[in-house]
């Protein structure tokens, strides 16, 4: 009977590979866990935050930050297949999703803080680091856009 001997190499190439793996999944663990940096508001700091983003907004201008994000891969194309909610009429449930939070500031957590709350048959796919990634007024124009009937 032959004995095999394995070679050092094989053994350190394995243990990079497990390593490897397991730096993998602890990232993509941690990945839904919320923008770093980025603590919830209090209702009353959402007001202010919201009123002060969207004092300069212009939802027209939204479209070229919505594009630069990718939010059409969920929330158009990905809609149908149960990605995230669709767009259109987003304004009406918002306003109805997490009273007494108006729409504007269940926007706002929405895409700062998706994990404070998920809708129904909707798994939590929103980027988590949108709060530290799109400025104050790509944020407002996205929230006063989204606010209008042209949403879609």
């Amino acid at each position: 009977m032959k004995k095999y001997r394995i070679g050092w190499a094989v053994v350190v190439a394995t243990a990079l590979l497990i390593i490897v793996v397991i730096l993998f999944l602890v990232e993509a663990f941690s990945f839904n866990q919320g923008a770093v940096g980025i603590e919830p508001l209090s209702a009353s700091a959402y007001r202010q935050r919201v009123d002060a983003l969207l004092a300069n907004a212009n939802p027209a201008d939204a479209e070229a930050a919505i594009q630069k994000y990718g939010c059409p891969a969920c929330h158009r194309q990905g809609a149908a297949n149960g990605i995230a909610p669709s767009w259109v009429g987003v304004a009406e449930r918002a306003a109805t999703r997490r009273p007494p939070m108006p729409a504007d500031a269940y926007l706002y957590e929405s895409i700062i803080h998706p994990e404070a709350f998920l809708v129904d048959g909707y798994p939590n796919s929103m980027v988590p680091n949108f709060g530290t990634r799109i400025s104050d007024q790509e944020l407002g124009d996205i929230i006063a856009y989204l606010l209008t009937a042209d949403a879609q």
